[in-house]
């Protein structure tokens, strides 16, 4: 199957006035249709949008994809890069488009109701995106559902892993609101965790078939010396408590390691807290070769996050009062066959020219944090 062959998404009926050409041996659907993970028909609703159809173009959204409000504001848009007028005058923005639609729309439409009609249920550990959009898809096929979730809400990541500037209160609940009024075969149960409250055992006799989608919820050790001070955390887990309300005062400076999406979040939430000045991201490649999302790296950039490219951590040491993380500086190597993309090494620590220290102000804060992202 090519990446544009037709079979990797749902094409929409054509309209009564025009021939429906997909049966052509030559058809190729709209590359921004086929980029997208679900593949929701970009097409149809900048159609729409355009004819002033706003509620045709939500339910072309929504079709797909039940958290389309959330997805307006933090998809990564791999959309856009596909559009055709990339390489002319720049990328249609759909994601933004797609936002528009759901905040004109999506808080007053309500979908109607699929009622049960199977006699079969179906057990989901984890009221995350996948269990959601799994719910979801087996509620709108008939079917009772039952989502088992360890905490008290559901959501998964996008409640607990998305800072609120980047998600504002309000936008995950307006989707989870329409997918319960959607979908009364779905029922809940929160602080549910499997192997403590519930087994899976226990699930298999309950149901006829059991989903486990229990997601990514703890972060990546370092695993480097000195790295089980309790003022270094992981970047997944310091998110995690700022969404659910914490607010630990900081020490003037905090380190962030890696170069992914959950890095840039963590120096984002960091220098918004109390007691912080200054952050710095370290990350062991290039400014080139770094994961983040660009328009995350920008936002970074723009709020006077220092970013220390080529640079590895090999250990966190105690100095009075101070964490030091010490680093090596790396270089690239030659390219791989197998992967295409360099090969990156370490001179010996005992190099003091590539050593590079970064501390860490930790006085008597018993909250300072040091978040560290091992992408």
């Amino acid at each position: 199957m090519g990446v544009y062959d037709i079979n990797r998404i749902l094409v929409p009926p054509a309209p009564g006035e025009y021939r429906d050409d997909t049966a052509d041996a030559h058809y190729v659907p709209a590359p921004c249709q086929v980029a997208c993970p679900v593949g929701t028909d970009a097409p149809s609703y900048i159609g729409y949008i355009w004819e002033g159809k706003f509620e045709e173009a939500f339910e072309a959204i929504t079709a797909t994809n039940p958290f389309s409000s959330i997805c307006g504001r933090v998809c990564d848009a791999p959309c856009e890069p596909a559009c055709r007028r990339e390489s002319a005058d720049g990328a249609v923005q759909i994601r933004n488009l797609k936002r528009f639609v759901m905040d004109k729309v999506g808080h007053r439409y309500d979908p109607p109701a699929v009622p049960v009609s199977k006699s079969q249920s179906v057990g989901i550990v984890g009221a995350g995106p996948a269990g959601l959009v799994a719910a979801h898809d087996l509620c709108v096929a008939g079917y009772a559902v039952h989502v088992y979730e360890m905490t008290d809400r559901p959501g998964g990541m996008m409640v607990w892993g998305i800072p609120a500037f980047r998600l504002p209160p309000g936008i995950i609940e307006e989707d989870i609101e329409r997918l319960e009024q959607r979908c009364p075969g779905l029922s809940m149960h929160y602080n549910t965790a499997l192997g403590r409250d519930v087994s899976l055992d226990e699930l298999k006799q309950r149901h006829d078939a059991v989903l486990l989608t229990i997601g990514s919820w703890w972060g990546k050790a370092m695993r480097i010396p000195g790295e089980d001070d309790a003022r270094v955390v992981d970047g997944v887990g310091f998110l995690r408590r700022v969404n659910a309300g914490e607010r630990p005062e900081l020490p003037e400076t905090v380190v962030v390691v890696g170069g992914g999406d959950v890095a840039m979040d963590a120096c984002r939430v960091a220098k918004r807290l109390p007691g912080c000045k200054d952050v710095k991201v370290i990350y062991r490649r290039g400014p080139e070769e770094i994961p983040a999302r660009r328009i995350e790296l920008e936002g970074a950039v723009k709020e006077g996050i220092e970013f220390v490219y080529n640079t590895q951590q090999v250990s966190v040491q105690v100095h009075g009062n101070q964490l030091r993380l010490r680093c090596v500086r790396t270089e690239p190597g030659r390219p791989t066959r197998t992967a295409g993309a360099a090969r990156w090494w370490c001179p010996a620590a005992s190099t003091a020219s590539t050593a590079a220290w970064s501390s860490l102000r930790s006085a008597s804060r018993p909250n300072a944090t040091s978040s560290s992202d091992a992408a």
